[in-house]
């Protein structure tokens, strides 16, 4: 008995033993599953965040891409030409629509408001153009005089209740916008559905309620249509796959627990590291992997911020490649894309660690150089920048070569500020490009205001050329025994009604960059033989640009000159630069015979600052060489230029020249040049550059001139 009682006790007390045990197991199963459950929500919340988050970039990035491929196309121009018909504008549209595969294309003038063309398919015109014409009256600006179309440079996808649309506006020349639609069709959900791993990605009419849905907004305000798309995963399905797991038991529950949280884990890695692709991409160009603008405008801001807490300056570099529009012209864009990450690659190698490489966008890339000791430091790297670019690419077997410019302003002299520091930048970018491109530049201070004179000189140099509203002066060049007298150098002056006087330094360089060096020209001799007319006696030096000489019709030119102002051929003198005969010899060399034979003197001005004078003296037929200022200013600091000065003058009067010598300010330097057997002197000493007026009054005087009255040679 006692042993049965034994056995039955036994087998209570198991029984009540493992009624916690099982409650335990419940316990941790309940709290397992509860975790479970609760992960799994989460998880497809995320991955439905993440999905709607992916569609809707994608949605932008096509919207980008229809405006980036409408803003490259070559027919814009078409559309920008004034004077063009209803007709010609739809025509222009419709040949843009067919290109890049529009339903609807509309050119609104963005003063008046109004559609000057539309174009699309004719099932849709109507609708488009209803919408559009929304969208126009939506976007007029209140309170202003006239209607102004607010419309600016967007993208974004719509629609209109039975299709989705790339919606874009592109304001192009001054006064148009351009506005265009593109169905977003079946393919191109599937193409996105692949591409994003989202099953099933579709359109449907009306407001969806499921989770996996996204709205999309319409042009009018009235109709709706969602995205919608069956998600990755069902929470489900996962929580099936625990459920499996549970019923093992106990024995089971380590092993489940550590299969979940792995699978959790893994899950949001996963979702971690697409989020952090996307930023990555979001931060980075696509083509290049570099950094883009946003991450340079970050990072160069940061460091202005930490300026003042530190013993160095910073430099930022803009980059232009030359010859880029080349490239893609001549190999297409396929290969303008590997020059742009074959340049990227072979700038990184030179850049410190903590140096920002980045690219802004097109052909433009931009260098950050946080510490610096000095400026040299940033040209030294400009310079190497310069070289890596001159390197041929290679591209499929092909040497394409380029070249690049840069630009560079240093922090905080130039700015303390992220926009004044890239505005420097790009005004020295400017100035290097205005100087030959194909090399770096640093900003000076002086530079805003030489690009504001520079931008004053290009718009109204013309007009001031066609208004007579230039003037000439004359500097004398006289006996260098006698100082009376003998010739005279036209110079051009510029007196603006509003700015004064300008530099002749800056708007002849400028009318030689804008194509107007020859009108100038001409307009110079014009006047330089209409006030020689009253001094027959007097022969009259006319600087000629090396445009100007090589046009074909130079000679005959000259000749029409000397007829319409009724003087002798002799009277004119036409001053020559190397830069004349350096590029044709041979057609230089023709029009000099010719103008010879007409009577016109030549002389060869600022001789002995080139490489080939002694060539140019051998060959050419001058009649005069004029030696440069340059040797007169360094001749007292260095007996070499005195020895150059005396053998100039000699082979001069060897190989019978007149010569004359410039920029003569002292008594010291007259005495030299006259005991060397100098013919002619020009300079300050003997008078300033004067009108013609003050001219007629200082020929008046008797003997040297350098001893005339004050009042006699004021400069003009």
């Amino acid at each position: 008995m006692v042993s049965k009682k034994s056995k039955t006790g036994s087998r209570h007390s198991v029984s009540i033993s493992l009624i916690p045990v099982a409650l335990l197991v419940l316990c941790v199963m309940g709290s397992i599953a509860l975790v479970a459950h609760s992960a799994a929500m989460r998880q497809v919340s995320v991955e439905l965040e993440r999905e709607k988050h992916q569609i809707t970039q994608s949605f932008h990035y096509e919207a980008e891409g229809l405006l980036t491929s409408l803003s490259r196309d070559e027919s814009l121009g078409d559309l920008v030409r004034s004077g063009q018909s209803r007709a010609d504008i739809e025509r222009a549209l419709g040949n843009l629509a067919r290109r890049q595969m529009l339903d609807y294309a509309i050119l609104v003038s963005r003063n008046e408001g109004v559609a000057l063309g539309e174009a699309g398919e004719a099932d849709t015109l109507l609708q488009r153009a209803r919408v559009a014409q929304i969208l126009i009256d939506n976007s007029r600006m209140r309170g202003m005089e006239g209607a102004t179309i607010g419309i600016g440079r967007e993208a974004r996808v719509v629609q209109d209740g039975v299709s989705l649309l790339t919606l874009s506006t592109l304001p192009i020349g001054r006064n148009l916008v351009l506005l265009a639609t593109r169905p977003v069709t079946s393919s191109t959900m599937r193409r996105l559905s692949t591409m994003l791993a989202v099953p099933n990605l579709r359109m449907i009419a009306g407001r969806s309620t499921l989770e996996s849905s996204l709205s999309i907004a319409s042009l009018d305000g009235h109709s709706t249509m969602s995205v919608i798309w069956d998600p990755a995963r069902e929470a489900s399905d996962i929580l099936g796959e625990l459920a499996l797991f549970g019923f093992v038991g106990t024995c089971l529950v380590a092993t489940v627990g550590l299969i979940l949280f792995r699978r959790i884990r893994r899950s949001t890695e996963e979702i971690l590291r697409r989020e952090a692709q996307a930023s990555h991409e979001a931060r980075h160009d696509a083509l290049s992997g570099l950094p883009n603008r946003t991450v340079f405008i970050d990072a160069l801001s940061e460091n202005i911020d930490d300026l003042p807490h530190r013993d160095h300056s910073l430099a930022v570099l803009l980059l232009d490649l030359d010859k880029f529009k080349d490239v893609n012209d001549t190999y297409g864009h396929a290969a303008g894309d590997r020059v742009l990450v074959e340049f990227g690659a072979r700038v990184r190698p030179l850049l410190r660690q903590t140096d920002v490489l980045a690219r802004l966008g097109g052909d433009e890339f931009a260098v950050l150089l946080p510490s610096i000791r000095s400026h040299l430091d940033a040209t030294r790297l400009a310079q190497a920048i310069v070289d890596a670019a001159n390197r041929p690419f290679v591209i499929d077997g092909i040497d394409m070569r380029i070249g690049v410019t840069v630009g560079i302003a240093i922090g905080p002299s130039d700015g303390t500020d992220s926009a004044t520091l890239l505005r420097a930048a790009d005004t020295a970018l400017y100035r290097a490009k205005n100087e030959g491109r194909n090399r770096f530049n640093l900003y000076e201070h002086r530079m805003n205001e030489q690009e504001r004179m520079r931008k004053l000189v290009d718009d109204e140099l013309r007009g001031a050329i066609e208004r007579d509203e230039l003037t000439l002066v004359y500097q004398p060049q006289v006996h260098a025994d006698t100082g009376r007298i003998a010739s005279v150098e036209a110079l051009v002056r510029w007196r603006h009604p509003v700015h004064g006087m300008i530099s002749p330094i800056m708007f002849i360089s400028a009318a030689e960059e804008r194509g107007l060096i020859v009108p100038l020209g001409e307009w110079v001799m014009r006047r330089a033989m209409r006030d020689a007319a009253r001094w027959p006696k007097l022969r009259v030096g006319v600087n000629v640009s090396a445009v100007q000489f090589r046009q074909k019709d130079f000679v005959t030119s000259v000749a029409g000159v000397l007829k319409e102002c009724a003087v002798q051929s002799h009277q004119l003198e036409l001053e020559l630069t190397e830069g004349v005969l350096v590029e044709d010899a041979d057609q230089a060399q023709a029009a000099m015979m010719e103008l010879r034979a007409l009577g016109v003197k030549l002389a060869l001005d600022d001789f002995g600052t080139g490489y080939s004078s002694l060539i140019y003296l051998r060959r050419f037929a001058f009649d005069k060489i004029k030696i440069d200022k340059s040797f007169l200013d360094q001749m007292e600091a260095t007996g070499e230029s005195a020895i150059l000065v005396h053998s100039v003058v000699h082979l001069g009067r060897a190989l019978g020249l007149e010569v004359t010598a410039e920029g003569v300010e002292t008594e010291e330097q007259r005495r030299f040049l006259q005991a060397v057997g100098c013919h002619l002197l020009q300079g300050y000493l003997f008078s300033k550059p004067i009108s013609a007026e003050q001219l007629d009054e200082l020929l008046k005087v008797e003997g040297d001139i350098s001893q005339a009255p004050p009042r006699q040679i004021s400069a003009a």
